[in-house]
């Protein structure tokens, strides 16, 4: 008797533990809909951008620190390229993924909306 409640115990136990799901946010990102600047935009890039494109940077890179900076970025091709096309950038944090940025082409395609 007493294995049988041990392996029921053991059962339950692994069909709790298998039955988790864990999603990161780049891996459910790229369902969002309407991204906005604030949302979503802004913390893709404070996380992996403003690191080396901050405002005020002295090595001449291009800023992303406000909703001005990033938009004009993404506007005039130049993020998109690096990050898409080149997979260059980000260059001192892991890649953005696909679904992240599919978040960017969407936010871009609805016209940039800010909130």
């Amino acid at each position: 008797m007493k294995t049988l409640k041990t392996l029921t115990k053991l059962f339950v136990l692994t069909l709790l533990v298998s039955s988790c799901d864990s999603n990161t946010y780049d891996e459910i990102s790229g369902t969002v809909a309407n991204p906005t600047y604030t949302k979503n935009i802004k913390p893709i890039f404070d996380s992996k951008c403003v690191s080396c494109h901050y405002n005020g940077n002295t090595s001449g890179l291009s800023s992303f620190s406000n909703y001005t900076e990033t938009k004009q970025g993404v506007a005039d091709g130049s993020v998109l390229y690096y990050i898409d096309t080149l997979g260059t950038m980000p260059k001192n944090s892991s890649k953005l993924s696909n679904e992240t940025i599919k978040i960017i082409y969407k936010w871009k395609a609805n016209g940039y909306p800010e909130n």
